[in-house]
């Protein structure tokens, strides 16, 4: 009888684990405030982040949201940048289905990376920048992505 229960108990625990899914992030009813939608726009790029990071290929991540525009750079260091395109698909696929409402870019290019790195910086210490000319800083950084 207590290996009965034991094994209702044990196989309970867990389906219970198995059943957790990740949260995902509320999607707003309608247009926000400016200073609002910014702070979502700094938390989307953090679970950006932190989704590319979950490929254990990559070393760190970068991410930069403006408008519809989702930018995200990767570094891949040693054995792993034999599989660059590989790194670059797996990553933007999993971005596209989780931010389905943003224009996906991936890339691994190390210049690239850095500049990605120093918008993400300029966006959290001056959230309020001024939106074109990020915007334009960012299509720049897009154009170079594609060669």
């Amino acid at each position: 009888m207590k290996k009965i229960g034991l094994i209702f108990f044990l196989s309970a625990w867990i389906l219970n684990g198995c059943n957790q899914q990740a949260e995902e992030t509320p999607k707003p009813a309608g247009p926000l405030p400016m200073a609002q939608q910014q702070a979502t726009d700094l938390q989307r790029m953090d679970a950006a982040k932190k989704l590319a990071r979950q490929d254990g290929r990559v070393e760190d991540a970068t991410a930069v949201i403006i408008k519809k525009d989702l930018s995200v750079g990767l570094k891949v260091e040693n054995f792993n940048r034999l599989f660059l395109r590989d790194i670059r698909k797996t990553v933007f696929h999993r971005l596209r289905q989780t931010y389905p409402q943003y224009q996906v870019h991936v890339t691994t290019d190390h210049k690239l990376f850095d500049s990605l790195q120093k918008m993400e910086a300029e966006l959290r210490e001056h959230p309020l920048l001024s939106p074109t000319s990020a915007q334009e800083k960012l299509r720049k950084i897009n154009e170079d992505m594609k060669g």
